[in-house]
């Protein structure tokens, strides 16, 4: 076989991956993970019921390649680096608008809330799930190398880390997925606030 014709093989493989992946949010989206089938996601994606398990041998593993693909989306705006000139509040805040990329657009709003009730129904698929991502993990280095710098002061940077991001999902995440974005608009001074009391409690005076 000619290279040609190997990369035309792998171009189709990796569209009718996509066609697929794409089906399957509008199907879960609609559906709920429960009330979903693979024959309804094939037939949205376009493709036949063989090639959506060629892809993916189960319904729960194509979902955790949807969660894996929505992730990476987030995680490709988080390699914020720790920066001695820049404020911290400024650096602060991209780590939010990075989290709250996942709401702040009707279609990743809906999304979420499809991997909110699906882990809430399925505790167990949703630590098995989420167990494969360490989501604080840029924010824990950036902590690391702020301390490293006289900058911040903390004994856990895991925890600062949990912190910070519980007063994100708190105060902006949860009340944008309940109102479907409407508390946004409301988004920018909360987010001051929060980012004053975080810097309160751990930035060094």
């Amino acid at each position: 076989m000619s290279n040609e014709i190997k990369k035309k093989n792998v171009r189709d493989t990796n569209i009718k991956r996509q066609l697929i992946l794409n089906g399957a949010v509008k199907v879960f989206t609609k559906n709920g993970f429960e009330g979903s089938s693979m024959d309804k996601i094939a037939e949205v994606s376009g493709v036949s019921k063989r090639t959506v398990y060629n892809h993916f041998q189960s319904k729960e593993l194509l979902f955790q390649a949807i969660v894996a693909e929505f992730l990476k989306e987030r995680e490709n705006l988080k390699p914020i680096k720790y920066s001695s000139e820049l404020p911290l509040c400024e650096q602060l805040r991209e780590f939010a608008k990075a989290e709250l990329f996942l709401i702040d657009d009707p279609v990743r709003r809906g999304l979420s809330r499809l991997l909110t009730s699906t882990f809430l129904i399925n505790i167990e698929f949703g630590k098995a799930t989420r167990g494969q991502y360490e989501p604080h993990l840029a924010l824990i280095e950036w902590l690391n190398s702020a301390k490293a710098d006289g900058k911040m002061n903390f004994e856990s940077s895991e925890l600062a880390a949990r912190m910070f991001y519980g007063m994100v999902e708190g105060c902006l995440t949860w009340g944008a997925l309940m109102s479907d974005g409407a508390t946004l608009k409301f988004a920018e001074p909360i987010l001051d606030e929060l980012i004053s009391i975080f810097l309160s409690r751990y930035g060094s005076s």
